[in-house]
């Protein structure tokens, strides 16, 4: 919303009378701030667009305590694992949660050793992710399934070129011997 948004609405028979103009500019002004906080609070409803007022709202509800220090994305977390309706676990689910908490990795399991595998990119992973990802794994998985957790190192190609000159000298000797027929010759030119 524009701070001067009630100017566009002002009647036709107001135009040029000083006092309305400033009445509307004063009341637009107010309504923008007013439009902020029903803004604010209407995002504060919803745990994924929440802000640090609303996540601890939404935290007391679930009875969470929250850690000193912990980053908003890690409470919020948090709160919608908390909350979440139980489904079946399936692998599709497990990538599903992992997808909604902004985590960029991948599960897959080992059914005969009741493993979870999670991969991920050192680029992509933070440790507060890593800690998140723990907690979620430990919420979603079975007691007799424990989980892994992967995280590879991002891949670098160097491609250094390498010059090579090289310089061979040689001296050669060369040793003839010589024609004593032609020691008295003289050129007569």
């Amino acid at each position: 919303m524009d701070k001067n948004e009630l100017l566009k609405y002002m009647p036709d028979y107001y135009n040029g009378v000083y006092e309305m103009e400033e009445l509307l500019k004063a009341q637009s002004k107010g309504l923008y701030q007013f439009d902020g906080e029903i803004n604010r609070t209407l995002l504060n409803e919803f745990i994924v667009q929440a802000d640090e007022k609303g996540i601890s709202v939404f935290e007391d509800q679930a009875g969470i305590k929250p850690d000193s220090g912990a980053s908003l994305e890690t409470r919020r977390n948090n709160v919608l694992l908390r909350l979440l309706p139980p489904k079946p676990l399936t692998k599709r689910y497990l990538n599903h949660l992992l997808e909604i908490m902004n985590l960029k990795s991948h599960v897959d399991v080992d059914y005969a050793k009741h493993l979870a595998i999670v991969e991920a990119e050192s680029a992509d992973i933070t440790p507060d992710k890593v800690n998140s990802m723990k907690y979620m794994l430990n919420i979603a998985l079975p007691a007799t399934m424990i989980y892994d957790i992967k995280i590879n190192l991002a891949q670098a190609t160097v491609q250094n070129e390498l010059y090579l000159g090289i310089v061979n000298t040689t001296d050669s000797y060369i040793s003839i011997q010589a024609n004593t027929a032609q020691i008295d010759f003289q050129n007569k030119l």
